[in-house]
């Protein structure tokens, strides 16, 4: 037998490459590891070079190459077969990356919405400056939340879905001209934010200097917020005008509809 000093029993070779040793006699079983020698009490024994083909084997599994494929590759290794072996894998890679990134982007929404949503204080208004921001818009609504309304509300989320995957949930847009009519539910359609790394989208809120409030209950205090909002205007000599956006914070752990936030964002024109 070789010189002991550079063997490892399985025992330490897989402690070594931090891995459970009856993988490595799996591995062996199947013919695609194997150990440098066997002693004549059968163990198995390995030495430290082989770490590097292993990291290779224990690397294509983790992307998701199956032993047959691997083995196949282990009968005539070359860099032009190796190539072939990861292009496929290589492009997966790619697009996982970006499913990763586009949850990330969705958890960081969601966790944004939620610290708005702690700091909430019903019919406090704000004047904030927002930046251009891509909208898609549904069919139209008529407020009234009937039958109608869902049937575009479910068509509206089917076509989020399609375009960007997972997606965060949507609001409502009314004309800013209907809320100084006191129409407060008269709304025009649903919008949903559009990304900025993608063409799919039907508009744009502008950037600019917005008025901000937030209504905390149900629904039906609406109607008071945007009256504090349009008091709160004339006071500052600000001109609302273009659309008023109306967006649930809370909907992900809202226990009733007594604890519902309500975000609600009209331009200032002129701004």
């Amino acid at each position: 037998m070789k010189n002991r000093k550079y063997l490892y029993t399985t025992g330490q070779f897989a402690k070594l490459n931090g891995i459970n040793k009856r993988t490595l006699h799996y591995y062996d079983e199947i013919g695609l590891f194997c150990p440098e020698c066997k002693g004549e009490n059968g163990y198995r024994y390995y030495t430290c070079f082989q770490t590097v083909q292993l990291e290779l084997i224990l690397m294509l599994r983790k992307i998701g190459l199956s032993i047959d494929e691997i083995l196949r590759y282990q009968q005539s290794p070359s860099g032009a077969s190796f190539e072939e072996l990861i292009s496929d894998k290589k492009q997966l890679i790619d697009r996982s990356i970006q499913e990763l990134l586009h949850i990330k982007s969705f958890l960081e929404r969601k966790s944004d919405k939620l610290a708005m949503g702690l700091s909430a204080v019903h019919g406090k208004v704000d004047v904030v400056s927002l930046p251009r921001q891509p909208l898609l818009l549904s069919a139209p609504i008529t407020g009234a939340y009937d039958h109608g309304d869902f049937a575009v509300a479910a068509d509206f989320s089917l076509r989020l879905k399609s375009i960007f995957g997972l997606y965060d949930n949507f609001g409502s847009r009314i004309p800013v001209q209907r809320i100084l009519e006191g129409r407060y539910d008269d709304y025009e359609c649903f919008f949903a934010y559009g990304r900025t790394d993608s063409e799919a989208y039907d508009t744009a809120r502008p950037a600019g200097t917005y008025l901000r409030a937030y209504c905390v209950g149900s629904w039906d205090r609406l109607g008071e917020v945007y009256r504090l909002m349009v008091s709160y205007a004339e006071e500052h000599r600000l001109e609302l005008g273009g659309y008023a956006y109306e967006e649930g914070l809370n909907e992900m752990w809202l226990r009733n509809r007594d604890d519902y936030i309500t975000m609600i964002t009209v331009k200032c024109e002129g701004y």
